[in-house]
């Protein structure tokens, strides 16, 4: 089944771009991380093995969480804002290809 929440990080993201108050990037961390974190955890646990999926949103979450910060410049972010929400936009279409192909076999 499509997962219909995964557009929630990459509006977050898209917003991200803009210029906004240091709050909303703090929370934009703790947001990104939880979502790749728990999209990573489902991709491993699709096939019980640490695959490609598994391994880029484990990146992800690495690259945001809010406890180890890591500090670019703001042109830097905006690159890896889009990249990531590109990546977020990929994992969601990709489910809903899984989801036909099941549909079709089944």
């Amino acid at each position: 089944m499509r997962n219909n929440l995964i557009l929630v990080p990459i509006a977050l993201l898209i917003v991200a771009i803009l210029p906004l108050p240091y709050g909303y990037y703090s929370f934009l961390r703790l947001a990104i991380t939880l979502s790749a974190a728990y999209l990573a955890w489902e991709a491993y646990r699709e096939k019980y093995a640490f695959n490609g999926w598994a391994l880029i949103l484990s990146m992800v979450a690495l690259l945001f969480n809010p406890l180890i910060p890591v500090y670019l410049d703001r042109g830097s972010w905006f690159v890896i804002d889009l990249a990531v929400a590109g990546i977020f936009a990929m994992r969601w279409y990709v489910s809903a290809e899984g989801d036909s192909e099941e549909n079709s076999r089944g």
